[in-house]
């Protein structure tokens, strides 16, 4: 774990079949899709920048980031939080629930299948007959979206003000 508070409570997210978690610490809000303004050059899985009361925030579509197709529902909603010191949206095909969560059911990630590709994952929650996949936001996006999102989406920003 990244943080040195136990993690209590997850907000849980869908893509695909796939369930996935942050800690309730990790999230701002959970808004409606607004109006998504696409950057040129952006990055495939950055899908552009929203207005969210005056600050401009990139949007990531976890859908893409993940290599599946992306589509469009009445139930996506993007997920407002932070990676390296930035404020960042995911676009999420579903907010699924707040959990209450042991410390115990936290599992480090299997040593078999961490690899560079895995990165993003900080750990597996067992619940039920459930896994779901804690994101480590500071290792989800690469080198090549962070650097986009610093000196682009930061940058427009700034001459925006």
């Amino acid at each position: 774990m990244t943080s040195d508070q136990p993690i209590r409570q997850l907000v849980t997210f869908r893509i695909e079949t796939e369930e996935l978690g942050l800690p309730i610490s990790d999230v701002y809000e959970i808004i409606f899709v607004p109006q998504v303004t696409s950057i040129a050059k952006a990055p495939k899985s950055i899908v552009g920048v929203i207005n969210l009361r005056g600050e401009i925030i990139p949007v990531v579509d976890l859908r893409i980031q993940f290599w599946k197709e992306p589509i469009k529902s009445k139930k996506q909603r993007i997920v407002i939080t932070r990676s390296q010191g930035r404020v960042i949206g995911l676009l999420v095909d579903e907010v699924k629930e707040v959990l209450r969560i042991e410390e115990n059911s936290l599992e480090p990630v299997p040593d078999t299948i961490a690899t560079a590709q895995t990165a993003y994952m900080r750990a597996i929650c067992k619940m039920d007959h459930r896994l779901i996949i804690l994101l480590d936001l500071d290792r989800l996006l690469s080198k090549l979206e962070m650097d986009f999102i610093i000196n682009e989406v930061h940058t427009r920003e700034a001459n925006i003000r």
